[in-house]
């Protein structure tokens, strides 16, 4: 079966608009039953200028998923989903921004009943697809959970304070590269429409096979094979692809430049420290010639009081 290649974002958006399939890997990941998902795209625009003189810009819609999910067992709680397909420098503090914010959102709270009306913090929980692998681990969905324990005792403690529980997360990574030929559970079965080692000649379809997905994950495939078949689907690919080539090729102008200013510091740095020891050099031979003067000055009046 081909199905188009959900590490794109238009892709993935398409994947997570459909609720079916959104419950389904969101909580595969989390190991929850989802009852009810309310998907929040969050769309901001970029402008790309390929280059510095450029008076008019690319604009591409960069696009973060909140979603607000109710697990069987009752409990709401805010899922952020970042899908990071290429590395930059800047990742890390850009997650960061967009976890601060969300911290900081109040359509991050619930209005609880219980006498009166008011403000619940939801608790969040961190999801990120990366298409390249993290150094230290090779585990293909890294999840990362809070523990309580007793700093003075070391007891570990089975409680969950509500105060905690709004300051702190867990986090889900999933390692893209690791997902190849990876199908022990099947939640390795289910992300392994995103293993890019299926891409077919044209990377952005990939080919799966379909008797190897448990049954209840058919809607997902059926999302992505109808994704594969939109030539509008291939269009944003492509762009996306145009603008994260000419990222990289600014991040390696940047980085060039860089490198040439530290280059040229260095050798401003080394001409200063030549120029600091010559003129230590003329100034002791000014201090040389100084002494040798006053010597002759000196010698010289010797051999005047001498003649007279």
């Amino acid at each position: 079966m081909h199905i188009a290649n959900p590490m794109y974002d238009a892709i993935f958006k398409h994947l997570l608009e459909d609720t079916v399939s959104a419950k389904l890997i969101l909580g595969a990941i989390l190991g929850e039953e989802l009852e009810t998902l309310a998907l929040a795209p969050q769309e901001s625009a970029v402008v790309v200028k390929p280059r510095e003189d450029d008076v008019v810009g690319l604009t591409v819609q960069r696009i973060d998923f909140a979603a607000t999910v109710r697990t069987a067992a009752g409990e709401r709680l805010r899922v952020l989903v970042e899908v990071q397909k290429s590395h930059y420098s800047a990742d890390v503090m850009r997650f960061r921004r967009y976890l601060g914010r969300h911290y900081a959102d109040e359509r991050a709270y619930v209005t609880v009943a219980g006498g009166r009306e008011r403000l619940h913090p939801l608790r969040l929980t961190t999801i990120y697809f990366l298409g390249r692998r993290l150094p230290h681990t090779d585990a293909t969905v890294l999840k990362v959970t809070r523990e309580y324990l007793d700093a003075v005792t070391g007891e570990r403690l089975e409680v969950r304070e509500a105060f905690v529980e709004s300051l702190t997360h867990e986090c889900y990574v999933v390692q893209v590269p690791l997902l190849t030929e990876r199908r022990r559970t099947d939640l390795e079965r289910l992300l392994s429409v995103f293993d890019q080692a299926l891409c077919t000649d044209n990377r952005y379809v990939l080919e799966v096979d379909e008797t190897r997905m448990p049954p209840e994950y058919a809607p997902v495939l059926r999302r992505l094979q109808g994704a594969a078949a939109n030539p509008e689907f291939e269009a944003s690919m492509r762009l996306e692809d145009e603008v994260v080539g000419e990222w990289r090729r600014m991040e390696h102008d940047i980085a060039q430049r860089d490198e040439a200013l530290a280059q040229q510091k260095e050798t401003i740095a080394q001409r200063d420290e030549a120029l600091a020891q010559r003129d230590e050099a003329l100034a002791q031979r000014d201090e040389v010639v100084e002494r040798q003067q006053a010597e002759i000055e000196e010698l010289r009046r010797r051999l005047g009081r001498q003649g007279r």
